[in-house]
């Protein structure tokens, strides 16, 4: 179902960068303006000057950050900064990372993808997108006829077949390894055997891949090959804008990871908290921990009692403050039915995101959908000491804690083709930017 070709990758020369950390980043929606700051000063060169230039005072329709990203682009690849690759290869792509302290490595690789729409069931997507960051990015490929970060797609193999045939070629020296911010170690193995290449594509030709991350820039390069095939007129469906650049990984990986992100409740000028505990009462089992805010191993046992309610049932926790935790596990899952359609699965309507997002932000606390969507009282957070933290500094009035979507419920709903509320979703770690590029040279076609 997925067809998958190896293309000619763009690559930061290491002779003429030096150190390669320098010039990697994070995808561009996690980077925030200190980091971008940061990513500016570490190297002339670094690819934060690709995928979130900075806007001045002076910008118009000829000089912005979509022209200058062109221009940086161009002038890499000219110095020789940023050098095409002679053949057309795929990518092997490790991350390795601590997991309770123990090293975790997640494997993929990396290649292009015949762009499909989501009617054909051939990709799945499993998240809600907004308009914002979708035109941004278009004007982005538009300028600068590139993807430079790839999408996060899943597959399903439990035999694991490409990661025992990838094995050999990871006995040699990777062609690049740096190591990020987080600590995280990535590695990249440029491949050109036609044997791997071809085990690849067959083990791939009859699935459907599952989008994890990168729901924005996937239905970006949609529109952005709908905008070409009206340039050009006529076309075959080989031409490199018909395809994008996409990483591929086992969903059945022990390395596979999703961590929660936790909500943040702010500016509610009615928020009455005792009202708002009795209201959570009629639908929830409440549990109070009582802790130090203050101190991790506290934290952590919120954490783990939160996990292990989690197992059997439908869990968040809740902070509001003070030395106290509430634990809420869902009484009735029938309570959800009035908060969808028939249509909907129940995939959907019984993930924990729903329950949080429908029954208590919208009902109970009265923020509408549109309201979560533009994050009018609502924030994202990963990390599970921050809530805490920012509800003591008064920077929020709750903190809704989490658990981690589990994978069978990404398959479920993507199956049934419904999404889930923004966020509902984190796989750890993100992708690093900069590795390898994808050049649309419009005057090319895929080969394979």
């Amino acid at each position: 179902m997925a067809k998958i070709v190896p293309f000619r990758g763009v690559r930061y020369s290491a002779a003429q960068v030096g150190d390669l950390n320098a010039v990697m980043a994070p995808p561009y929606d996690v980077i925030s303006p200190s980091l971008q700051d940061d990513l500016y000063q570490r190297h002339p060169a670094n690819v934060v000057r690709l995928i979130l230039g900075k806007n001045t005072p002076d910008d118009d329709d000829t000089d912005n950050r979509y022209t200058r990203a062109a221009g940086d682009f161009t002038r890499m690849q000219e110095q020789g900064v940023l050098a095409r690759d002679d053949e057309a290869s795929i990518y092997l792509y490790d991350q390795q990372f601590p997991v309770d302290g123990q090293p975790v490595t997640r494997q993929g690789f990396i290649a292009l993808t015949r762009i499909e729409d989501f009617t054909s069931g051939m990709i799945k997507p499993h998240e809600k997108t907004l308009a914002g960051p979708k035109a941004d990015r278009l004007l982005l490929t538009k300028a600068c006829g590139a993807n430079f970060s790839p999408i996060f797609s899943l597959y399903s193999d439990p035999c694991c077949v490409l990661e025992s045939l990838a094995r050999r070629e990871k006995e040699r020296v990777p062609d690049v390894e740096v190591r990020d911010e987080d600590g995280v170690l990535h590695r990249l193995w440029r491949v050109s055997d036609p044997a791997i290449i071809a085990r690849a594509q067959s083990l791939l030709d009859d699935k459907p891949l599952f989008i994890a991350d990168g729901h924005h820039r996937y239905e970006t390069a949609v529109n952005y090959r709908d905008w070409m095939r009206q340039q050009a007129g006529e076309y075959s469906g080989r031409e490199l804008f018909n395809y994008v650049l996409m990483y591929f990984a086992n969903m059945e990986d022990q390395g596979m990871q999703i961590f929660p992100t936790h909500r943040l409740i702010h500016n509610l000028p009615a928020l009455d908290l005792p009202t708002l505990l009795k209201q959570l009462e009629g639908h929830f089992a409440v549990e109070t921990l009582t802790i130090d805010p203050a101190a991790v191993t506290d934290r952590q046992r919120v954490r783990e009692r939160l996990a292990e309610l989690g197992q059997g049932a439908h869990a968040l926790g809740l902070y509001a403050g003070g030395d106290q935790v509430q634990l809420l596990t869902l009484r009735d899952e029938g309570v959800m039915e009035s908060f969808f359609s028939a249509d909907d699965p129940k995939a959907l309507r019984t993930l924990d995101v729903s329950i949080l997002h429908r029954l208590v932000l919208e009902n109970l606390l009265g923020i509408s959908l549109e309201a979560q969507e533009k994050q009018t009282n609502l924030q994202y957070v990963k990390n599970f000491d921050e809530p805490f933290t920012r509800v003591l500094a008064g920077e929020c009035q709750l903190a809704f804690l989490m658990n981690p979507t589990r994978m069978s419920e990404v398959r479920d709903v993507a199956n049934a083709g419904a999404k889930m509320p923004q966020k509902s979703t984190y796989f750890y770690p993100k992708l690093l930017t900069g590795l390898v590029i994808n050049k649309i040279a419009p005057d090319e076609t895929v080969s394979g």
